[in-house]
């Protein structure tokens, strides 16, 4: 398809040479390039030019890109690159990612096998492992996020889950602030979310945690096997106060012949109470595993799909007087993979409130069992002495710290880090250390003792906890490509500029500003200078007017 929508440069980010849009949303165009430095297709994401793009507006577009660094697996989407080129060119680029959405998929092919829907989600709860570990929640599992790729066949082959843009640290609400958002909507109130997965203590503004990206994956299950979520209902009013309210629906009401062992995986992922759903990620990876293995028909058989009276989507959510505004934002695959940021007015999802207080739930570290005193040191009838002195048996009463094994808290939030570390009976030092690096602020990087190692309960333990900050790589000198692979690598962001120089050859880096080995937060636009090359020297005027041509003067002949 021809690139249309804002004009571009040809090559984005001097690397990154735009073929096709793919989609475009409330803040930003997405477009598929090609990377002309390391070869491959890639997703760039393009903010909206129009956008007020002001370092905070800046700053929360590259976010997502910053929690992306963080996580590492092969099923969550990877970023490339980001960086502004000026002139509000406001951009991150990301792996392309294969495959249709798990909505398109449905909408077009119908409900999955029960084979093929059991292995999107167990990958989807792989992803959302790595992404629990790094200290975030996705907030935003969705069908429209989750982009499957399947043999002729129909076997699934990968599974990539998308778009961060809603993700946070767990606790936190979904109400509306995000910075982008509100440079494009009017709606100041509310909440950031999809009503038709999120849980129902997203909706009503609560601290949302790992339960609700589980009660997200239940609802996912759901749609694959039946073909739309789980509470269609005529508005989003509707909607909204089902999750809060209705009972949990049975998968086998829809599809026939749905094993009970799956329609008790999916009612308990959809518990209203949090604490009544799957305690993790691979805890519910576990519970699914079970249910396929413990099926008398097996997963694989085939299932009909009762009718519904009238045709759903996959996703059937009518415009409702009560949504103060819709928002959509576009993913590394927009238009198949686009995400509806839907606000919706506190007024339609105060119905009912109860608090939830969402504090990360550590599973205790079993501790060595607490060595016994000996037979020798048993209680025994004491002789009388005319010197007294202590009973033997006096050391035996002292207690002896019980042993506790490490737990491993690194790559988690110092929050988290330190629940976990008093579950198994620890306790953090009062002064703890910090690196610089790529890891995102609050990440624990090391403790002391190591993870795996024996302390006594009690016991201190000492955390390194990332700063958020990096150094400047000094770049001077090096190719532009190089140049923007380091500097990105760093965790910062990039600018590119361009000037004459006689002494850098064109296209190597002549300075960087902030500069080179100074320390900044990550995520700064870090300006790369660029060698146009020597300036073209201005040639002199050419000489005006005739030249006179000399004349011969007669020599005087000598006197005789």
């Amino acid at each position: 398809m021809p690139v249309t929508g804002p004009q571009l440069p040809d090559l984005i980010g001097g690397r990154f040479r735009i073929r096709s849009l793919l989609g475009s949303g409330a803040t930003a165009s997405v477009y598929e390039a090609l990377d002309t430095v390391e070869g491959g297709v890639v997703a760039v994401k393009v903010l909206h030019p129009h956008l007020d793009v002001t370092p905070t507006v800046r700053a929360a577009f590259f976010r997502e890109a910053s929690i992306a660094r963080s996580i590492s697996h092969p099923s969550v989407a990877r970023v490339v690159a980001m960086g502004d080129d000026g002139d509000l060119r406001v951009w991150t680029a990301w792996m392309f990612a294969p495959g249709v959405t798990l909505a398109e998929l449905v909408r077009t092919r119908g409900p999955l096998p029960p084979a093929a829907a059991l292995a999107v989600v167990d990958r989807v709860l792989g992803a959302l492992e790595a992404v629990h570990a790094a200290g975030y929640v996705h907030r935003d599992v969705s069908a429209s996020n989750v982009l499957v790729q399947r043999e002729a066949g129909g076997d699934v082959t990968a599974v990539t889950l998308i778009d961060l843009g809603v993700a946070d640290r767990p606790g936190r609400s979904a109400r509306a602030g995000d910075v982008l958002l509100s440079g494009v909507t009017a709606a100041a109130e509310g909440i950031v979310g999809n009503p038709a997965y999120a849980s129902p203590e997203h909706l009503r503004g609560d601290a949302v945690g790992v339960a609700g990206d589980i009660y997200q994956v239940g609802a996912l299950l759901y749609l694959a096997l039946v073909g739309e979520p789980p509470f269609v209902r005529a508005s989003i009013d509707e909607t909204v106060r089902a999750h809060l309210m209705a009972l949990p629906p049975t998968v086998s009401v829809r599809a026939r012949g749905v094993p009970v062992e799956l329609d008790r995986f999916v009612v308990r992922a959809l518990m209203k109470e949090p604490g009544d759903r799957f305690a993790s990620a691979p805890a519910m990876r576990s519970a699914l595993s079970a249910a396929a293995l413990s099926s008398p028909r097996g997963v694989a058989a085939s299932m009909a799909v009762a009718p519904s009276g009238v045709p759903a989507p996959a996703t059937r959510l009518l415009p409702s007087p009560v949504a103060r505004s819709a928002a959509e934002t576009v993913g590394p695959r927009s238009g198949a993979s686009s995400l509806m940021w839907i606000l919706l007015s506190t007024a339609a999802v105060l119905v009912g409130i109860l608090v939830f207080a969402l504090v990360p739930r550590a599973a205790p570290v079993e501790a060595q069992e607490r060595p016994h005193a000996s037979s020798s040191a048993a209680a025994s009838p004491s002789v009388s002495s005319a010197s007294p002195s202590p009973p033997a048996a006096r050391a035996a009463e002292t207690p002896v710290p019980r042993s506790v094994t490490v737990p491993t808290v690194v790559g988690r939030q110092e929050e988290d880090a330190r629940a976990l570390l008093a579950a198994a009976g620890l306790r953090v030092a009062e002064k703890t250390g910090s690196s610089d690096g790529t890891d995102a602020v609050g990440t624990v990087t090391a403790t002391d003792p190591a993870p795996g190692e024996v302390s006594v309960s009690g016991g201190p333990i000492t955390l390194v906890v990332a700063s958020g900050f990096n150094t400047v790589p000094d770049v001077r000198g090096a190719t532009a490509d190089r140049a923007q692979y380091s500097v990105a690598s760093a965790g910062f962001a990039i600018v590119l500029r361009h000037a004459t120089s006689s002494i850098v050859p064109a296209g190597g880096v002549i300075d960087v500003d902030p500069a080179a080995g100074s320390r900044s937060p990550l995520g700064t636009p870090v300006t790369l200078t660029l060698s146009t090359g020597a300036a073209t020297p201005t040639p002199l005027p050419s000489p005006t007017g005739t030249t006179r041509a000399p004349t011969s003067t007669p020599t005087p002949e000598p006197s005789s």
